[in-house]
């Protein structure tokens, strides 16, 4: 399952985050006993990690981005 969701950081651009769910590939080992979780990535693949139901962290610059809606 994909979702879009939109979020712009302090200079007003806007960016495309898109959450999906990631399931466990067989064989691996994870703290969360082989749960789905959701990843979010920028439109390019960037990862995000998601802070607040409103923020966003761009994890290779550390800038925040604050959801929008559409």
């Amino acid at each position: 399952m994909t979702q879009i969701l939109y979020a712009q950081d302090e200079s007003g651009n806007r960016h495309k985050v898109i959450q999906r769910v990631e399931s466990p590939q067989q064989g691996e080992e994870h703290e969360d006993h082989g749960a789905a979780r959701l990843v979010y990535t920028l439109d390019d693949g960037s990862p995000v990690r998601r802070v607040d139901n409103d923020t966003f962290q761009i994890v290779d610059t550390g800038a925040y981005i604050s959801a929008v809606s559409d």
